[in-house]
């Protein structure tokens, strides 16, 4: 018998790299925990979804609060490299989750950007894996434009000859 998930999550690169919606029950961490991931970032506010009270207890956290499609900002290249570095140190601990409210924009998004700088991939053949791992991904047209300055500059503290 197949159960469908009421929290689903989807590996990116497997054991290394997981992504999905906002945690917000602590069945939703036993579930990360029986995944094996070992660390969370977390790219929305806790006034859009609240995380468990035991969330930072179970794991390796982080808190980068990224702009979405509602956001009166735009989000900058400054801040998605931010969720770059803070990505891999949660890397060091173990398989990572990351999440935003619904796994649509933001954490796509990352998961996209760090495909693209840690793997080489480019943005479309980014995009079409991403499309493949996790069907919800849907950047914007400005998260492509950022995808694309991404892919033309180096990594924060990486000098270019």
């Amino acid at each position: 018998m197949i159960t469908i998930s009421a929290f689903p999550i989807s590996w990116v690169l497997v054991q290394d790299l997981a992504l999905g919606p906002a945690p917000v029950a602590s069945r939703h961490l036993n579930r990360l925990e029986a995944e094996g991931i070992t660390a969370v970032l977390s790219l929305c506010s806790t006034e859009e979804k609240a995380a468990p009270p035991d969330l930072e207890e179970r794991f390796h956290c982080r808190r980068l609060v990224l702009p979405d499609h509602r956001s009166q900002a735009a989000l900058s290249i400054g801040q998605l490299e931010q969720a770059l570095a803070a990505l891999a140190e949660l890397r060091s601990h173990g398989p990572v989750f990351v999440h935003c409210v619904a796994a649509i924009e933001r954490s796509p998004l990352v998961c996209l950007a760090w495909l693209m700088r840690e793997h080489g991939l480019s943005r479309q053949n980014a995009l079409d894996y991403m499309l493949q791992v996790h069907p919800g991904t849907g950047p914007t047209a400005a998260h492509l434009m950022l995808l694309t300055q991404l892919s033309h500059t180096a990594p924060a503290g990486l000098k270019i000859a």
